[in-house]
């Protein structure tokens, strides 16, 4: 699988390409659905495979704090995507000229003449162009003009609803692991590099390893039964998501912490992926780090019980 940031990093192949469009944040089943349909229907014609998702979030260009929380960052919709080996994944820069672009302009510079596209599959709810106006019935008749075939893929139901990121979100805030890990089909993860901190929690007695989020605001918050994939192993461990109210009372970005279980070492620079098992607790702010610190003692022993009870191995892949 190929990242492709720039056309001019891309060699248009002879072939041509099926491409599959969407935002995929958290590459739920309805997202898989549409790029399995697209790499089956490249096989079928001969095509290479693509995928072609937004950088920012549409939703946070136009809306910055306002938009909902992403599910994931471009590097977690990478992690998922790669399980069903697209050849490219094409990262467009969603800006004002993109979001102007009129429907034509998109299917007859971006996909024909940029990218050699053959056949576009989406979800039924795509929408593109200024305004995101134009739905299928367009894309299929701006296709046929420009030798593309277009066509859309049902959603996919849970319990009688379709299921959505808004889904997603909504079962992650409430902490229904088991709900939101159906309708994503992977458990739910975050990853980043581990970056140095202030090093309070080692002095706590519970040292972590901070990873910074890189999104406008986080899908969940609070205290978490997890397992950490990082260095080639699994760890299990507790994880903080959110501002730290006990530590920093004037943050406004959220922060995972994480304390590996049975881990020693340096962790500094170093890749880990966060997969979140069962919730524990909201975040609290403490009067003091005394506090803190018996209630950190209370979810250690609260996590190991749920992870016990769960044993939920992950293969290592970081």
């Amino acid at each position: 699988m190929r990242l492709i940031r720039s056309f001019k990093d891309y060699e248009r192949p002879e072939c041509g390409i099926a491409l599959a469009i969407g935002n995929f944040d958290g590459f739920h089943l309805g997202h898989r659905r549409v790029v399995l349909e697209m790499i089956e229907r490249a096989r079928a014609r001969g095509l290479k495979s693509g995928v072609m998702l937004f950088e920012p979030h549409p939703r946070e260009f136009f809306e910055g704090c306002r938009a909902p929380a992403r599910l994931s960052n471009l590097r977690d919709k990478l992690f998922e995507i790669s399980s069903v080996s697209p050849d490219y994944v094409f990262c467009m820069r969603f800006n004002r000229d993109f979001a102007s672009m009129d429907p034509e302009r998109f299917v007859s510079e971006i996909l024909c003449r940029e990218l050699n596209v053959r056949c576009v599959i989406v979800g039924s709810l795509f929408s593109f162009g200024r305004g995101g106006d134009s739905d299928i019935g367009d894309l299929k008749t701006l296709g046929a003009k420009y030798g593309i075939e277009a066509d859309a893929v049902d959603g996919v139901t849970m319990d009688g609803q379709r299921i959505s990121s808004t889904m997603v979100r909504a079962l992650l805030a409430r902490g229904d692991f088991i709900s939101a890990r159906k309708a994503l089909g992977h458990l739910f993860s975050m990853g980043g590099r581990v970056n140095h901190g202030r090093e309070l929690g080692r002095r706590l007695g519970f040292p972590t390893a901070n990873i910074a989020l890189k999104r406008l605001v986080a899908p969940l918050d609070g205290v978490f039964a997890v397992q950490v994939d990082t260095c080639g192993r699994v760890y299990d461990g507790m994880c903080n998501v959110g501002a730290r109210p006990s530590i920093d009372e004037s943050a406004k970005k959220s922060l995972i912490e994480v304390n590996l279980f049975d881990f020693s070492g340096d962790l500094y620079g170093k890749r880990a992926r966060v997969y979140f098992l069962e919730k524990i607790r909201d975040e609290e702010k403490f009067p003091d780090l005394k506090s803190l610190r018996e209630h950190l003692e209370q979810d250690k022993k609260a996590c190991i019980d749920v992870l016990s009870a769960r044993r939920q191995v992950i293969a290592p892949k970081v």
